[in-house]
């Protein structure tokens, strides 16, 4: 590891969150000096159409922490995302949405997990906030994944934290729907990666609006859900080293 690689890559993705950008950054930065921790800060300014990718920009040059990224159009999470790993610099990633999503104190859970863990699944308490429909997708999500994939972790979509070699170690297709997070986790157990759940305390948004529980976006995580299986429980069948060349593609990278 080089001298100067920090310890943590903190990932947040921004789509018109000029309300809250500023006050959840600044509180993140606050969060992680007081535990002491090395670390960057990278916005991804997701083609926003307000003023969030001006803040985004004056905090970058008013801490030098802080990085930004733009993209000229909104891509979507997904996107966002691999925008983000590909220009870490970390040991450690973590994606904090800019609405948060979580008490920041809880960061200390994720810290201390670390030791014996290659990726902290991040548990949220509660759902509290979401509709009666929205409950009953994620459920659907959460039951689907550990049917299909022999997963026994309990969620799949929230705030986890990744060793940056795991996501070096293979590649993710499924960018453009909410299965990308889980695409990770499975592949990541698949090559024998150590995942540890921590229970997390959930913050509910505060402003802005949620874009995760638009129908077509649901339907498209359906979608890439069941052929990334149909491709999986293909394969599933093979040797364990085929599998890992399956998962390694054509980038050449290696599991450990």
């Amino acid at each position: 590891m080089k001298p100067d690689r920090p310890f943590l890559s903190v990932l947040i993705p921004a789509y018109n969150e000029e309300d809250c950008l500023f006050t959840n950054v600044n509180q993140v930065l606050e969060s992680l000096e007081r535990h002491q921790k090395t670390f960057e800060l990278i916005i991804v300014d997701d083609g926003s159409d307000d003023r969030t990718g001006d803040i985004a920009k004056q905090m970058a040059n008013d801490n030098s922490t802080v990085r930004v990224i733009q993209h000229h159009t909104n891509l979507g999470i997904g996107p966002g995302v691999r925008t983000g790993i590909q220009d870490a610099k970390g040991e450690w990633f973590i994606l904090i949405p800019a609405d948060l999503a979580l008490n920041l104190e809880e960061l200390g859970k994720y810290f201390e997990a670390t030791s014996n863990a290659d990726v902290v699944v991040g548990i949220r308490s509660d759902r509290s906030d979401y509709s009666s429909f929205r409950r009953l997708v994620s459920w659907v999500n959460i039951r689907s994944i550990q049917l299909l994939f022999g997963m026994r972790e309990r969620q799949f979509n929230y705030i986890s934290m990744y060793r940056m070699r795991v996501l070096d170690s293979f590649d993710v297709r499924y960018w453009q729907s909410a299965f990308f997070y889980a695409e990770i986790l499975i592949k990541a157990k698949a090559l024998g990666y150590r995942l540890k759940e921590v229970e997390i305390a959930y913050t509910p948004r505060t402003s802005g609006k949620a874009t995760g529980a638009r129908f077509g976006f649901i339907l498209r995580t359906a979608i890439d859900m069941l052929a990334f299986w149909l491709s999986w429980s293909t394969f599933g069948r093979r040797s364990f080293r085929q599998q890992r060349d399956l998962i390694s593609g054509k980038s050449g990278k290696n599991p450990p």
